[in-house]
């Protein structure tokens, strides 16, 4: 395995290059004949990390919890393993917080979790995707991220909170809360697609999709000109997601009738 052709086949820039040297590091400890776990990834770096793995020929897999996860851990696995949740050193746990109340009104939003969350000193790569429903949210974090949680977080702004551990399995299906966006496009790529679901220039969102910060499905989508469909779920980096909607019919200007759901 040479690490200088590997870097250069799949690293960008000095970030993916620091990436694709800890995944190589991680492939070097799995032959010591146990599973190595990363910190959570991010869709990018999910990528990236997919096609080092893939091009190596190590088994691995993926964790965020759930099956929509964007975040999510990377398991270098030694062949021989198989249930890696077994292991005790598994390091993804769910953190249940459940809001009392809803102090002045306001429904507390992911970043209001996340804010808190990075607010006691952890590292953004030890927390997972946050999922928010009308009690509270189910936040994924790494163990070592847990522990700090439980001890120190009893506020999130105005709001007291309980903050407790639950079983992996015990994962409830994210819903979430969308709104319906009515649009007209031009077309269904998904440089148009998001302009108008992000409220951003076509040129502008051309640039996000060409620089990395889209996701198309949970995947990286480098290509304005992709084309997508109902039911595809576009993700934003730092700005959320959205998901195509029904079709309509077409206006005088020959622009199609879309709605996409914005998600909360």
């Amino acid at each position: 395995m040479d690490k200088q052709e590997i870097l250069h086949r799949f690293a960008k820039n000095k970030e993916d290059e620091q990436l694709v040297s800890r995944l190589l590091d991680f492939i070097g400890q799995t032959q010591k004949g146990y599973p190595v776990y990363s910190k959570f990834l991010n869709p990018h770096e999910r990528a990236i990390a997919k096609q080092v793995l893939q091009y190596v020929g190590v088994p691995y897999k993926m964790d965020g919890g759930h099956e929509q996860a964007e975040r999510a851990i990377l398991v270098c696995l030694p062949d021989q393993w198989r249930d890696v949740q077994n292991d005790k050193r598994y390091p993804l746990c769910l953190l249940r917080i459940h809001v009392n109340g809803t102090a002045f009104g306001r429904k507390l939003t992911h970043r209001d979790y996340l804010g808190s969350l990075m607010s006691l000193q952890i590292e953004r790569e030890t927390i997972g995707d946050i999922l928010t429903d009308q009690d509270g949210a189910q936040i994924f974090l790494l163990r070592q991220a847990l522990k700090v949680v439980l001890d120190e977080l009893h506020k999130i702004g105005n709001h007291s909170i309980q903050a407790s551990e639950l079983k992996l399995g015990e994962f409830k299906d994210f819903v979430g809360e969308k709104k319906p966006i009515h649009v007209f496009v031009a077309s269904m790529r998904i440089d148009i697609v998001i302009a108008e679901g992000f409220n951003l220039s076509r040129s502008k969102a051309a640039e996000r999709v060409e620089s990395g910060q889209v996701f198309l499905n949970y995947s990286e989508c480098l290509r304005p000109s992709t084309e997508v469909k109902p039911q595809d779920v576009i993700s934003l980096r730092g700005n959320g997601r959205i998901t195509v909607g029904q079709i309509g019919g077409m206006s005088r200007k020959g622009r199609t009738s879309l709605v996409l759901w914005r998600w909360e």
